[in-house]
Parts: structure tokens; sequence; C-alpha cells
């Protein structure tokens, strides 16, 4: 039985399966609609009853407006020369900092390209290492095909040598 064949008869008019699957869905998103929308009115209430509370327990500013308006005055009272001195001090120290990071970086990029040179030297040795490795194992196939040669060769001279066994 599919979707298609599917009829509904209400007041003599007949709707296929396809008009009502469409019906429902349309119907399910407007239900969905409506109840996000209460979802949503309903938080708006809950935060406007607990706006009171909310304000009535934040403390009262001015006790702090003093403390800080007294913290101003003792800043202010504090001997600035000093400050300056310090100041002057701590900016010498940021630019010798800087000069000897610019030191430490040149010498970082320097050591890197040693590095990378050493690299491609090894790179290269590796490759010479593995060629040679290839040459004698060759080498080594070759002189186990000559050694059987040889043997071969004795054998033959030895059967040659003394033909009745």
């Amino acid at each position: 039985m599919a979707l298609e064949d599917i009829e509904l008869d209400v007041g003599g008019t007949k709707f296929k399966g396809i008009y009502i699957a469409i019906l429902m869905s349309f119907a399910t998103t407007i239900g969905g609609g409506i109840w996000a929308a209460s979802e949503f009115v309903s938080r708006i209430d809950n935060i406007e009853a607990n706006l009171e509370t909310t304000i009535d327990s934040i403390p009262d500013i001015e006790p702090m407006e003093l403390e800080l308006a007294s913290i101003r005055t003792k800043i202010e009272d504090n001997d600035l020369g000093h400050l300056q001195g310090k100041l002057a001090e701590l900016d010498t120290l940021l630019l010798s900092i800087k000069e000897r990071q610019s030191e430490v970086l040149t010498d970082a990029s320097n050591s890197t390209a040693k590095v990378n040179a050493m690299e491609k030297d090894w790179i290269e040795v590796r490759n010479e290492y593995k060629a040679m490795a290839d040459m004698i194992k060759q080498f080594e196939v070759e002189v186990a095909k000559f050694k059987a040669e040889v043997d071969d060769l004795w054998k033959g001279l030895d059967a040659a040598s003394s033909p009745l066994g």
C-alpha cells in the first residue's frame, strides 16, 4: 500500500495520501512555531518576574565610589618622579631585551640554515649508501654465480679425470 493509494473522504471530498502528507507537514511546522513562540514568551515572563529580586540584590554602589576616590588620591599623592625613573629604567631594559631577541632570532635562523644544509648532505649520503648497498648485493650475487660455475668446473674436471667414478 503506497502513499498515493491512501484516500480520506471528508464530507464528500476525497483527499489523496500525498495531500494528507503535505498537510501534516505544514500542520506540524505551524504547531512547532506556536510552541517555540509560547516557550519564548514564558521565558520573558520569568525574566521579568525575577528582575525585581535581582535589582534588590545589587549592593549600594556609593561605598565603592568613596573607596575608589580614596585610592585615586593615594596614587596622586605618591612620588611621580620616582615612578618616572622606574619607567625610564623599564624602557632601557625593554630595549636591551629587544636587541637580545633580535640577536637570538638571527642566530636561530643561521642555525636553521645549517641544519637544513646538514639534512640535505645526510640525504645525499643516505642515497649514496643505498646505491653502494645495491651494488654490493649485485656483486655478491655475481660472486655466488661465479663460485657455482667454478664448483661445476671442478666437478667436471673430477668427472673427466676419473670417468669410472
